[in-house]
């Protein structure tokens, strides 16, 4: 085998197994480019996810990748239910000496930011648990001439809490009088460039003048995807590190209803998609979730790339 060129990164947990079960079935089978796969699990997960070790994928636990920063998990229930009384659930929760307490959000975010500290590979790409390949993903599909193509779209101005996170990223990264449009890079099949990631954990500690997990924990709330984004667009603009362009790698479907509808979800899938998303809380059985990928996959356009690629 070729020597690794992406390193792929999917935090999950129990809930998600057999989604993230599925979705490593798809990299097998789609993923054209020479990888590795890394699934961050909680420690108590791990028995569950080791079975998905192999030849170019690993599960290790959120709590060894954390603790060696001074993070530890506190010892919490994440239900309370007394039949008739109560029934309520908890987010995880950290603790850090000079943060005090962090919530798993929190967690899940420097998880990502950390992502330089599990390989090598110029490439790393980030993939939930919820999504699937159904079409080959070569490494000419990240690509834009000599760039990576980073997803980029304009925020709406409903999204208040994007605009805090923006907010939040400029002072982390000591940008001021900031004047430009406000920019969402949230998205599936997210792509960085790891000299930019450790750029960007430079930065910040050279910022705050502290450890730059410190320093994102105590801020609290923060989007890893737009505080790269924004390192990217404004701090390392003259690295060129990226293209930015407008996602088109992944189909996904975001919505409070179970009865999707194969027909109407089908007009939304590009011949440039290699990938479905449907997002893990919308209820429905896994065989439901299963044929409807299935169906969407045999019903698609043509495969082709965008004119940019």
């Amino acid at each position: 085998m070729p020597d690794t060129l992406l390193t792929v990164i999917t935090p999950s947990y129990r809930n998600d197994f057999d989604l993230v079960t599925d979705l490593c079935k798809s990299m097998d089978q789609f993923l054209r480019i020479p990888f590795k796969h890394v699934l961050i699990v909680p420690n108590a997960d791990m028995g569950m996810f080791a079975g998905l070790n192999g030849a170019n994928r690993t599960v290790l636990s959120e709590e060894a990748l954390l603790r060696p920063s001074g993070f530890r998990k506190i010892p919490f229930p994440k239900r309370i239910r007394i039949p008739g009384i109560i029934d309520k659930r908890f987010r995880e929760q950290w603790w850090c000496r000079g943060v005090g307490r962090v919530n798993g959000w929190v967690t899940q975010q420097l998880i990502k930011l950390s992502a330089s500290d599990l390989s090598q590979t110029d490439l790393i790409m980030f993939i939930d648990s919820d999504n699937v390949l159904f079409r080959p993903l070569e490494l000419a599909h990240l690509y834009q001439g000599n760039q990576v193509k980073l997803g980029q779209r304009a925020m709406r101005p409903d999204m208040q809490s994007h605009f805090h996170w923006h907010a939040n990223g400029l002072a982390l990264l000591g940008i001021e009088g900031f004047g430009g449009q406000h920019f969402n890079y949230i998205g599936n099949l997210i792509v960085w460039k790891r000299a930019a990631l450790v750029g960007l954990q430079q930065r910040i500690a050279q910022v705050s003048g502290l450890d730059w997990r410190i320093a994102v924990a105590r801020v609290k709330a923060v989007s890893e995807y737009i505080l790269y984004g924004l390192y990217c667009e404004q701090v390392a603009k003259d690295h060129a590190d990226h293209a930015f362009v407008e996602p088109e790698l992944t189909c996904s479907f975001w919505t409070s209803e179970a009865d999707l509808k194969v027909a109407e979800m089908a007009k939304t899938v590009l011949p440039t998609h290699v990938a479905l998303h449907i997002q893990s809380t919308i209820p429905m059985p896994l065989e439901r979730r299963r044929d409807i990928i299935r169906q969407l996959a045999a019903v698609a356009p043509a495969p082709g790339r965008s004119a940019a690629g």
